[in-house]
């Protein structure tokens, strides 16, 4: 691994940011939303991507908290993961969580799955949810591939790859060892809910369906099934309003049904009945008495 402090920072982690999201650390989860949501960026951009989805989790009642990581995710996958290992730990800690949800955005999902099956994470993920992620490695340029037919045209992408994306471009290609390693005992891990979307006019994840998963627990779909005319692009992902519920869709569906709570084994006490009503003796008189000042 090579030393960050003497790396080149590529060009993608010097656009200036857009939007801003903060953590909540004051966020617990609850009865009904038991596991803290972690929102994993992509390449060459922040946290602040999440700047739609993030309200929308909070709003529906999720504990949510994003880092960011890995020189903008420009960096070497393993270097990313563990970071963010360091920072999922931090978020069970604080919130008191066994397990929590996992968003990924293109490469965010890798780092997701690469801290899962070999940084120890796999028994603290209830849900991940992938979107447009290169699981199964994309075509180098893209729709751009064409280009890489010839040796000059070949040395032109990788030069792209290099200057924009840095180190972590070459780890997501189709032929790239990182992806051939984590896929090399299955595509899901046992008991993990995946819920992976993709959309057809992705021009940088190629083809669209490298983002699928296939297991017991996973649900695959295109943005595009219920509006074939949809358009997504890939960098609009994270924060494309009509996938951000789609998201938030995804993450209710798969969360555990709340325990119920036991009945009450006394009486509630009368301080709890309006403070006008007096009972009397008769109890059958009563409860008639209380029908017909309470509206029941």
């Amino acid at each position: 691994m090579s030393n960050p402090s003497s790396r080149p920072l590529p060009l993608s982690a010097r656009v200036p940011a857009s939007g801003i999201f903060e953590d909540d650390w004051r966020a617990r989860p609850d009865r009904e939303h038991p596991f803290p949501v972690v929102l994993l960026h992509g390449t060459g951009v922040t946290k602040s991507d999440w700047r739609r989805l993030g309200p929308m989790l909070r709003a529906a009642g999720f504990a949510t908290f994003a880092p960011d990581f890995g020189d903008r995710s420009t960096a070497p996958v393993a270097e990313s993961a563990s970071q963010v290992a360091a920072y999922i730990e931090v978020v069970l800690h604080v919130t008191g969580a066994r397990k929590v949800i996992l968003v990924g955005h293109s490469q965010g999902g890798i780092v997701a799955r690469y801290w899962m099956h070999r940084l120890g994470g796999r028994d603290k993920v209830h849900q991940l949810v992938c979107l447009a992620v290169p699981n199964h490695g994309t075509a180098r340029g893209g729709r751009l591939s064409v280009l890489g037919r010839t040796p000059h045209g070949s040395g032109v992408i990788d030069d792209i790859i290099a200057n924009w994306f840095g180190p972590s471009g070459f780890e997501m290609l189709t032929d790239s060892p990182l992806i051939e390693d984590l896929n090399l005992h299955g595509d899901c891990l046992p008991g993990v809910h995946y819920s992976c979307i993709a959309s057809r006019s992705d021009a940088i994840i190629t083809p669209a369906e490298s983002c699928f998963l296939e297991g017991p627990l996973s649900h695959n779909f295109y943005v595009q099934d219920d509006n074939r005319f949809l358009v997504v692009r890939h960098e609009n992902m994270p924060f494309d309003f009509r996938v951000c519920e789609m998201v938030v869709r995804e993450i209710i569906a798969c969360s555990p049904e709340p325990v119920a709570a036991p009945e009450p084994s006394t009486p509630a006490p009368a301080s709890r009945l309006p403070v006008k009503i007096k009972l009397p003796r008769n109890a059958r008189y009563a409860r008639a008495l209380l029908r017909r000042r309470l509206g029941d």
